[in-house]
């Protein structure tokens, strides 16, 4: 596979490798791509259980006709 980076990305790239941080370019891609992925299912993991908190937390006394009036009034409830 091979991809394009723009300068200042293989610069930023290069500046890592020179400061002895990393062997060559390839394995800061690879750290940035399990970063990234440690990131991603970190954020999902967070989303899921803000849905459950959702699901299983009180049912509101507000209607969805409350709700979507004070949404159009830009208001908080």
């Amino acid at each position: 596979m091979k991809i394009k980076l723009a300068k200042e990305e293989e610069e930023y790239i290069e500046n890592l490798v020179l400061a002895g941080l990393y062997k060559n370019g390839g394995d800061v891609v690879k750290d940035a791509l399990e970063i990234h992925a440690s990131y991603r299912e970190k954020s999902k993991k967070d989303l899921l259980e803000e849905i459950d908190k959702g699901w299983n937390g009180p049912d509101s006394s507000k209607s969805m006709n409350d709700i979507i009036s004070a949404k159009k009034k830009n208001k908080i409830l």
